[in-house]
């Protein structure tokens, strides 16, 4: 039995790109479908084609200009039951269709099964792209219900190409009662919120409260995998592109394996996972860089604080005396984070943690600090308790709409009414 979806994906009140797939019945058991195939995001020259499985195995994708012609192929790659993994389709000419379609191995099958053909667009050169931004729903006592759900609905309104969360949704860590049960209730009360995304694209960042600490026994990573597999890639440190632009997502818990003190040289990406953003950085070739996070690495646990603290331990270098540590506590690094961003002409880093908005600049790099999505309030006393000194501070709730195009970015800041209570521009 057939059943024929079209998704016309919006990147801008005037272009538009239409991506059609088609979901068959694949290999049924039990009425499952054994491989799910959706477009992600498209670009002028590439489109990425995300694939679950319900079996272990391996999979490729076969493409072409028509639906007959499939001349080009990916490499092999391995899947996990449940875990999407994203096949990046390159080197396509602008304002293109291409057919596709995934060949793919599950279990112990010996012959590579086919899926029914879908197609995709490449986008216009220098096309405008949407997408949105939040950070810290938290919903614990200090969070509405309603505020989080009209804020929500403003996304949807915007209709975004995907949605960045950065991380403190779960919560996990913060129940007084962490039995099984009582985590699961959670999982399911914060996935009936983003549910409300309908079939928006949802990124996750991973925060202090999600329950994944490196120096804690406590983890609940397996429930994230069960309620939002999607978002639950084998690392939680990842990138991604979209039209002339690249988006790197750090982990900055799991691999920090000691609980923060002072000096707060215990923070730490890990050199593999250093290793790796220096290697994103310097292969990518994207007009725009974005970096999130959750908050930076710097003192305590705590870690309160925006662009006045990017100069200190593994990110900017420094001790907390101003005294240089990088080298003693980070020997065989290159640079320090912050240097590494600036030598690779990072735009933004986008973080959250500090339930405020404070944009920022150092060096080039734009450091913008995120409000909450659901705090019914409205107060910016907590910045100068948190360290910032300079920067645009603005009270409210909502998340942040970034319109990129080949001149250039622009952030706005809308309340979760629907009130812009900011707007600016970084140009090329």
């Amino acid at each position: 039995m057939k059943k024929s979806l079209q998704l016309l994906v919006s990147l801008t009140s005037v272009i538009a790109m239409t991506l059609a797939f088609t979901t068959f019945d694949l290999s049924r058991s039990n009425g499952a479908t054994a491989i799910t195939s959706k477009v992600i995001s498209a670009t002028s020259n590439s489109v990425s084609v995300q694939v679950t499985s319900t079996a272990n195995g391996k999979a490729y994708i076969e493409y072409g200009p028509t639906r007959s012609k499939y001349e080009m192929r990916t490499a092999i790659h391995s899947l996990i039951k449940g875990k999407p993994f994203i096949f990046t389709i390159s080197n396509l000419e602008a304002e293109k269709k291409i057919y596709y379609r995934v060949r793919y191995l599950l279990g112990s099958k010996k012959v590579f099964s086919t899926t029914v053909q879908a197609y995709a667009t490449t986008t216009k050169v220098g096309a405008e792209f949407v997408f949105a931004i939040q950070a810290d729903p938290h919903m614990d006592g200090n969070s509405s219900a309603e505020v989080f759900n009209s804020t929500l609905a403003q996304i949807v309104k915007t209709n975004p190409a995907f949605l960045m969360d950065l991380g403190d949704i779960f919560m996990t860590d913060k129940l007084p009662d962490k039995s099984e049960a009582a985590i699961r209730t959670r999982f399911q009360y914060m996935k009936s919120f983003y549910d409300k995304l309908g079939t928006i694209p949802f990124y996750f960042t991973l925060g202090n409260h999600d329950g994944e600490l490196g120096y804690s026994n406590f983890n609940t990573k397996k429930y994230r995998q069960e309620y939002f597999p999607q978002q639950t890639p084998e690392l939680a440190y990842y990138s991604f592109n979209t039209p002339n632009s690249i988006h790197i997502v750090l982990d900055i818990f799991t691999y920090t394996t000691t609980n923060p003190k002072d000096d707060g040289w215990q923070w730490t990406l890990g050199k593999t996972q250093y290793d790796w953003l220096k290697t994103t950085l310097e292969n990518s070739t994207a007009e725009h860089k974005f970096v999130y996070v959750h908050h930076l690495l710097y003192g305590n646990a705590q870690s309160r604080g925006g662009s006045e603290k990017a100069k200190f331990n593994e990110w900017g270098g420094l001790n907390i005396d101003g005294t240089d540590g990088f080298a003693s506590n980070r020997p065989g690094w290159a640079m320090p984070i912050h240097q590494l961003l600036v030598k690779n002409e990072v735009d933004f880093v986008f973080k959250g943690h500090d339930h405020i908005y404070v944009k920022q600049e150092l060096d080039g790099i734009i450091y913008q600090t995120l409000p909450q999505p659901s705090h019914p309030g409205e107060k910016i006393s907590s910045a100068a308790e948190y360290g910032y000194e300079n920067g645009k501070v603005i009270g409210g709730s909502g998340y942040l709409k970034v319109t990129t195009t080949s001149q250039g970015i622009s952030v706005d800041f809308i309340k979760h009414d629907g009130t812009v209570l900011d707007t600016y521009t970084k140009s090329q």
